[in-house]
Parts: C-alpha cells; sequence; structure tokens
C-alpha cells in the first residue's frame, strides 16, 4: 500500500509565554530552552509524519505556524489564520487566565476567518504544577466545552508533546482536501493603539514585499535591530523600525514609492495612542 501524501497549515495560538514556540521546538529538533523570546509576527516551522489509520498510510507534511500571542496584531494574526486546517489551542497551566482567553479570545478570533476546523487543547508546562491530576482534569473540561481532544503536556520534559501533533495530524488528514472559510467580521478594535500601528506597519510591508511568508523574516530582523517589544511598542521604536524597514524597501522599490511609504508608516506612528 502506497502512502498518500498531504500537506497541511496548522496554527500554534495562545497568549504570549505559553510555551508555544517551545513546544514546536521540542517537536521539531528535541530541544528545549528557558529563554523565553517574544515571536514576532509569524514563523513557518515544517515536520513530515507518517500516520497509519489502519486502512490508510498517511506521509503528512505539517506546516506548523506559530502566531504571536499578544493580542491586537489583528492583521497579522488574521492573515496567519487563513487557510489553517488545523489549531492547538495552547494555555500555561500555571496561569489559569490563559486558559479563558482561549475561549474568550482565541476561539472567536480564528473562526470569523477559518470556520469550524479541527482543535486540539494543550496544557502546557504541567511540570510547573503541584497537582497534575487536577490541573488535567480542567484541560479535560475545556477540550470536552470546545468539543475538542486535550492533553496537558511539558516542553521541557517533552511529555505528551510527540502526541498532540499527532492527535492533530489524525484530525487533519480526515478533512476533504477544500474547506469554505467562514466568517463573520468581529467589532472594529476601536482606536488605533501603538500595537494596532504596529500590525499595520508590518501588514503594510508584507503586501508590498509579496506576502507575509516572504516579508516576516525581514520584519523580524528589523524590529529586533530597533528594539521594537511588541508587548508594548514605543513611538520612538516603531520610527526607528520604519525607517529601517525603508531601507530594506530601497532594495527593490524607487525612492518616490520607499518615501511614500515610510511617510505613510510614519502616520500611523504619530496618530497612535
Amino acid at each position: 500500500m502506497s502512502p498518500e501524501f498531504i500537506k497541511r497549515k496548522v496554527l500554534l495560538l495562545g497568549d504570549g509565554s505559553v510555551g508555544k514556540t517551545s513546544l514546536i521546538r521540542r517537536f521539531v529538533v528535541d530541544k528545549f530552552s528557558d529563554d523565553y523570546i517574544t515571536t514576532i509576527g509569524t514563523k513557518v516551522t515544517k515536520r513530515d509524519l507518517r500516520i497509519d489509520t489502519g486502512n490508510r498510510q498517511v506521509d503528512l507534511s505539517l506546516m506548523i505556524w506559530d502566531v504571536l500571542g499578544q493580542k491586537g496584531y489583528k492583521g497579522i494574526q488574521d492573515s496567519a489564520f487563513r487557510g489553517a486546517r488545523g489549531v492547538l489551542l495552547v494555555c500555561d497551566l500555571a496561569r489559569p487566565e490563559t486558559s479563558r482567553s482561549l475561549e474568550e479570545y482565541w476561539v472567536p478570533r480564528f473562526r470569523a476567518v477559518t470556520g469550524s476546523i479541527p482543535m486540539v487543547v494543550v496544557g502546557n508546562k504541567v511540570d510547573l504544577v503541584p497537582d497534575k491530576a487536577k490541573a488535567g482534569e480542567g484541560v479535560r473540561e475545556l477540550g470536552r466545552q470546545l468539543r475538542s481532544p486535550a492533553f496537558v503536556s511539558s516542553a521541557k520534559t517533552g511529555e505528551n508533546v510527540e502526541g498532540v501533533f499527532l492527535a492533530m495530524g489524525r484530525l487533519v488528514i480526515a478533512l476533504p482536501e477544500e474547506v469554505s472559510e467562514a466568517g463573520e467580521a468581529l467589532e472594529d478594535e476601536g482606536p488605533l493603539t501603538l500595537v494596532a500601528a504596529t500590525d499595520q506597519i508590518i501588514m503594510d510591508f508584507c503586501k508590498e514585499f509579496g506576502d507575509m511568508e516572504a516579508g516576516m523574516p525581514l520584519v523580524r530582523q528589523q524590529l529586533t535591530r530597533a528594539g521594537v517589544d511588541m508587548n508594548a511598542p514605543t513611538p520612538d521604536g516603531l520610527r526607528l523600525a520604519v525607517d529601517y524597514l525603508a531601507e530594506v524597501e530601497a532594495g527593490f522599490r524607487n525612492a518616490d514609492e520607499v518615501e511614500a511609504n515610510r511617510l505613510r508608516r510614519l502616520v500611523w506612528v504619530k496618530e497612535a495612542r
């Protein structure tokens, strides 16, 4: 029996510092680091799996999208959600508010773009909680509410990490090749904030560069160079980032277009509150 080949895009969603990047690193290269680095925008990692369902063998190529966990980056997040076939919803078992956030923010946010796609609930950092049984029951209850498989895991020890992604893989290979995307637009986010301005600048650059996958590595490089904190961007940091992005654009746009883009982005920074 020759295996089928299937490629699927899946998302890791959840608040900042719940361990999404660490879970991917443990799954893909079997390593862990205690260093915390905020994901800027999105990062895509690939791992191939062979899944045997008994009557079917599938070579699955998982394209795993690590999406920044700071709320308010609507453009980046909505763009990352498009085309996704499954979602790993990650919370930190040591911080109960991150579990509530999955229901209140992340599920409505991605469903507005993707519609109903398979979900797996992951309570990460089980190595940090004193009562694993109680933590596990809380995660399973959230899974029941969302009608999704649920796991406790530890990116640090590796506990259940492989199982989490295998469960996701089994769900996404059962999907038809084509699915319709939803959804109803969520309410307007209100006045332009510095987070929203950062979001607009990033999406604007990626659009000029071609698309988000192509532009995001350059965005990460230049925002890091400018010292922009995605959790609390400052006007000075954003202005510097706008200048650095203009330097990049000078390599593929004429001078007038580069300056027009730079000035447009600086207006967003000026108008943000």
